[in-house]
């Protein structure tokens, strides 16, 4: 670029010089002419000419002039654009390191979640089983019903059989007399009678029987599913306890980053020793996660509500105005995520205990290079039955979230 600036300005100098063909020696005009040799009109033509080359030196001067401002301009283009080139290429290699570890975490959850598919076959086939089973209960239930339908049925034929015998007898006994006959017929009677009820007890003793079998089975198999269904809280705990290592691992932000990552992984496992302590023991398990479901960037005051509900074991949330109110007494833990509108939005918002503000939470922009900051903060409190937390507005406005999936979020549990 330099060598080009020259190589003009030595071509204007030399211009400049050629130009002067009409002048002396020095480069300027000569006003003076010998009158006595040339006649008046010659004069004027010379002088027409001088003044045109005056003229075209005038106008080549300013073209030069400007043909070296526009290199200059040129030259200066030229190094902002390697300047955006090089952002540009630093900005692309950045782009696909991100879109190399969105395919590995892609990867890694395809294989979670065949792995919970496979859970869930497994489950749809122990119900499967259990149905069969409970089917063919019943239909041992029914074949134990048409066989002692068919042992009743048996047991009046023979009756009949018997009954037709005693008459033949009756007409045999002529021989005898009145008193004999009337002492005779109704020991025979009871008799029969007594047999006829030991086979119909003998039928319902061993229908019975059948029965608590039956049920025996199906308690078993009810057992069974309880069991599978432990197996798999524990598969999804696990599966919960990877994803918070695999987000340790993963995360390498600032020092503020590390300290509310580190908040947000303490929650976790406080919920996720609660959820292991607690999950066969229902009647005692209180706990909630919300969200909302449409992203805000004029919300400046007031209770947040989290319209979108989770979990709401226990019934304390709800998500009409956002309170929880304590269905039992205990210590509880709460935990506030919201996520900023954009680069030009802060929000803070606090966790408050019956109107008391306890903890705050701050997605605080600190660049116009930061596109989106998280707040989070978690709290342990001791609350009494009808106790009401909620999360309140204190400074900024708007938030970010997803639809499908929440990113600012309100969860609580109890210990």
């Amino acid at each position: 670029m330099k060598h080009g600036v020259g190589l003009l300005l030595f071509l204007f100098i030399v211009h400049v010089q050629c130009l002067s063909i009409l002048t002396d020696s020095s480069g300027q005009n000569i006003t003076q002419l010998d009158t006595n040799d040339i006649d008046s009109k010659n004069v004027d033509v010379f002088r027409q000419l001088l003044n045109q080359e005056t003229i075209i030196r005038i106008a080549l001067v300013k073209n030069v002039h400007s043909l070296m401002k526009d290199m200059v301009d040129l030259k200066q283009n030229m190094e902002t654009l390697e300047t955006s080139q090089q952002k540009t290429e630093v900005e692309i290699t950045a782009l696909k390191q991100e879109v190399n570890e969105l395919k590995r975490e892609n990867e890694r959850l395809k294989l979670v979640n065949r792995q919970c598919e496979e859970t869930f076959n497994i489950v749809k086939e122990n119900f499967t089983k259990l149905d069969e089973d409970f089917q063919r209960g019943l239909e041992q239930i029914e074949e134990k019903r048409i066989d002692f339908e068919k042992n009743t049925s048996t047991i009046l034929g023979d009756l009949k059989v018997e009954v037709r015998y005693l008459s033949v007898t009756l007409l045999d006994l002529n021989k005898h007399t009145l008193e004999e006959i009337d002492r005779s017929i109704p020991e025979m009677v009871q008799e029969k009678y007594d047999i006829l009820s030991l086979t119909l007890n003998s039928s319902l003793t061993n229908l019975q029987s059948d029965l608590l079998a039956t049920n025996s089975r199906l308690t078993r198999s009810i057992s069974n599913l309880e069991n599978d269904q432990i197996t798999i809280k524990s598969s999804i705990v696990d599966d919960f306890n990877k994803t918070i290592a695999g987000l340790q691992n993963d995360v390498k932000q600032s020092q503020y980053d590390q300290l509310k990552l580190s908040s947000t992984v303490s929650s976790l496992e406080v919920f996720r020793m609660n959820v292991t302590s607690n999950r066969c023991d229902l009647s005692k398990r209180v706990a909630f996660t919300a969200g909302v479901t449409s992203t805000s960037s004029s919300w400046n005051s007031g209770t947040l509500v989290f319209t979108q509900v989770i979990n709401n074991v226990g019934g304390g949330y709800n998500p009409n105005t956002g309170i929880f109110t304590a269905p039992v007494d205990g210590d509880y833990v709460f935990y506030v995520s919201i996520q900023s509108y954009n680069h030009n939005h802060d929000i803070y918002v606090d966790i408050v205990l019956n109107g008391s503000k306890k903890v705050r939470a701050m997605a605080e922009v600190y660049t116009s290079d930061d596109a989106y900051e998280t707040g989070t903060n978690l709290v342990t409190l001791p609350l009494d039955q009808g106790d009401t937390v909620w999360v309140n507005h204190y400074s900024g406005s708007g938030y970010y979230t997803y639809s499908d999936a929440p990113v600012t979020t309100f969860s609580g549990f109890l210990l």
